[in-house]
Order: C-alpha cells, then structure tokens, then sequence
C-alpha cells in the first residue's frame, strides 16, 4: 500500500512508503521499490536476477521531533552479462552508510553551530558516531571544493 503523502514528504526517488510506525519515542517508515532491477555498475547491463535481499535500518531527519528510522531493503543483483554480484545503488545514501546523506549534512551543520557533545545529546548517537560523521563530511566538503586533504 502506497502513501502518496508520505513519499512526497520522504522525497526519495524510486521508493514508496509502504508503512509507518509509530513508537513512542521514533517512527520508522518501512520502505519499498518502485521498480524491480538495477544497473550493474560495471557494464551498465540491467539486471533483474534478484540474489540477496537484506533489510536495514537507516537513520533519517527527525519527523515532528521524533528520531526517524527507515527500513529498506538492499538488494544485491547478479549480472549476467559481467557474471558479478553488485548491490543497488541508493541516489540518498552512501554504500554501507547507516544514515542518509542529508541526516550526516545535518549533523555537520548542526556541529558547526554547536558542538560534537551537545549534537550527541540531542541526537541520541555516541561522540564517537557524531565525530565520525563531522569528519567524514568535511573530508567530502574539501573534497567538493578542491581543497587537498590534511591526512
């Protein structure tokens, strides 16, 4: 069942709301496909040849003050073109990520008003994740505008 109003507000592309759940202190909004297949990445064959279908749980911005949480699942494709496995790419979060791109640019722009211990209060995440994620975007900011790297 699709929730029009729900994927508008998501703005995501190529996935639609399927459920939402409300719980006391998150929601988590269980996410589904729009289309079956994806592009290998290696030879641009499109492959429907479903191998693996994991769930995660994915980190999102806070809806109505609650922590926002989005199950979807990621699935890894096998190409019979190229004879590779390869996971669908996301356009809104990157590989092996636990938070969608626009929570970890909220998350740097928040610390950069506050800091990386009231960030990890507010949020509810370790100083560590919240470190991690501060660095990690301002690696990706220098990286964007050119800047060369302190490491």
């Amino acid at each position: 069942m699709m929730d029009i109003h729900l994927d508008r507000l998501l703005n995501f592309p190529n996935v639609t709301v399927q459920s939402c759940i409300h719980e006391d202190e998150s929601i988590r909004l269980n996410l589904g496909f729009i289309k079956e297949g994806s592009h290998c990445p290696e030879c641009q064959h499109f492959s429907d040849d479903l191998h693996r279908n994991r769930p995660r749980l994915i980190r999102d911005l806070s809806i109505f003050g609650k922590q926002t949480y989005l199950r979807i699942h990621r699935r890894q494709y096998y190409c019979s073109n190229c004879q590779s496995y390869f996971t669908e790419q996301l356009s809104f979060m990157d590989w092996q990520r636990r938070y969608t791109q626009r929570y970890e640019a909220y998350i740097y722009e928040s610390v950069q008003h506050s800091t990386i211990e009231q960030v990890s209060r507010e949020e509810g995440l370790t100083w560590d994740r919240v470190h991690g994620i501060f660095k990690r975007q301002y690696e990706l900011k220098k990286t964007k505008i050119g800047v060369p790297s302190l490491a």
